[in-house]
C-alpha cells in the first residue's frame, strides 16, 4: 500500500517575476533566486512582462525603475490597480531613482542598487513568509 501524498510537497515554489533590462543583473538574480528555491521569470522589457502578466500572476514582483520601454514606478502603479495583483508584494530596485518618487507608488519595498544578495533575499522572505 502506498503512503498518502503530502499536498505540501506538491506545492509549487514561490514564483517571482523580475523586470530588469540589465542582462548581467538579471542573470545573477535569476540564478541566485532559483538556487534559493524560487521559480523565476525574467523579463527585459515592460512589453515582455505585460504579455506574460495577462495570463499569469506571481507571488512577488521585483521591478527595476529604469526600463527601455517604460518606468518601473508606473508599472508598479498598474500592478497595484489590477484587482488580480493588488495584494501581491512589489519590490522596486533602482540605482538612481529619487526616493520620494518611489514612495509615491505603493511598492512594499525599495531596494537601492547596488545591493547585497542576502539583503534582497531577506526582503523577499519578509514579504513571502512561507518561502
Amino acid at each position: 500500500m502506498k503512503a498518502p501524498i503530502d499536498s505540501h510537497k506538491l506545492r509549487d515554489k514561490p514564483n517571482i517575476f523580475i523586470i530588469e533590462d540589465n542582462e548581467d543583473i538579471g542573470f545573477i538574480l535569476d540564478y541566485f533566486l532559483n538556487e534559493e528555491g524560487f521559480s523565476v521569470k525574467l523579463f527585459p522589457t515592460v512589453m515582455a512582462f505585460s504579455n506574460a502578466f495577462r495570463s499569469s500572476i506571481p507571488d512577488l514582483f521585483l521591478i527595476d525603475v529604469m526600463l527601455p520601454d517604460g518606468n518601473g514606478i508606473e508599472l508598479c502603479d498598474e500592478i497595484k490597480k489590477d484587482f488580480r495583483s493588488a495584494n501581491i508584494p512589489v519590490l522596486i530596485m533602482s540605482a538612481n531613482a529619487d526616493k520620494p518618487s518611489i514612495e509615491a507608488c505603493e511598492a512594499e519595498e525599495f531596494i537601492p542598487k547596488p545591493f547585497d544578495l542576502q539583503f534582497l533575499l531577506d526582503k523577499i522572505k519578509t514579504h513571502l513568509p512561507a518561502a
